[in-house]
């Protein structure tokens, strides 16, 4: 199973998850838009079409208009959940630590304190979206079982990455040996990481990175889309 999980999905994931990415990108660009969209900045009248943009898929102004305390579970479940990613950017590399400590950061006292506030506030903000699902009628009405099951899933995944922070040692080192052979296409058993949560929590993330193309979750690159033509219209 460990052998499944970290040495043949990850392969079978990342072909997916570009295919499925192209995909999409491939349909929302065919997709009938009013007028030529700019989502780049320049000397034109769409350079307020592109700060538009970005303000709306980074700040959520609408829905702070509409519904301020979804405004704030998700802003601060979007925040947390950008932090985190960057955050396992030092699983993969030891080059932002390198450049960190080059401007005099205390790269473990900051992965420590910052990541582990990020992952109680997404874990927090996860468990009230989901009870945000269950309560309210308008919104449970709306809600099927991709939404409930995707919103578990990460919330899964949220759960085993804070017990290898807060419980079990993790050992970082072996992880990016690890990643490195992937990279490489050398990857043994021999220098799997030995924790089984570590296991738990990557075969989750694999499921979690399939689905993303095929699934509501992929909002965050269809945001820019439908919010260039919102803008436009």
């Amino acid at each position: 199973m460990n052998y499944l999980v970290l040495g043949v999905l990850p392969y079978i994931t990342v072909l997916i998850f570009v295919i499925g990415m192209a995909y999409r990108l491939y349909t929302w660009s065919k997709t009938p838009q009013p007028g030529a969209l700019t989502l780049f900045p320049n000397p034109s009248p769409n350079s307020g079409l592109f700060m538009g943009v970005l303000k709306e898929s980074f700040l959520f102004p609408g829905l702070f208009k509409g519904d301020k305390l979804f405004w704030g579970f998700s802003w601060f479940f979007h925040a947390s959940l950008a932090l985190i990613a960057l955050g396992h950017l030092r699983v993969f590399t030891g080059l932002i630590d390198s450049i960190l400590v080059g401007f005099g950061v205390n790269v473990e006292l900051m992965s420590s304190a910052g990541g582990g506030v990020a992952g109680i506030v997404i874990m927090i903000a996860a468990v009230l979206l989901i009870g945000r699902r269950l309560t309210m009628k308008r919104v449970r009405q709306i809600s099927g079982f991709p939404d409930f099951f995707a919103l578990l899933l990460i919330t899964a995944i949220i759960v085993t990455g804070n017990w290898m922070r807060f419980g079990a040692h993790f050992d970082l080192a072996q992880t990016r040996v690890y990643f490195s052979a992937l990279l490489t296409f050398s990857y043994s058993a021999a220098i799997a990481p030995a924790s089984g949560m570590f296991v738990l929590h990557f075969l989750l993330a694999q499921f979690l990175i399939i689905l993303i193309p095929f699934s509501k979750i992929m909002h965050f690159g269809g945001v820019f889309f439908t919010q260039a033509v919102i803008q436009k219209s």
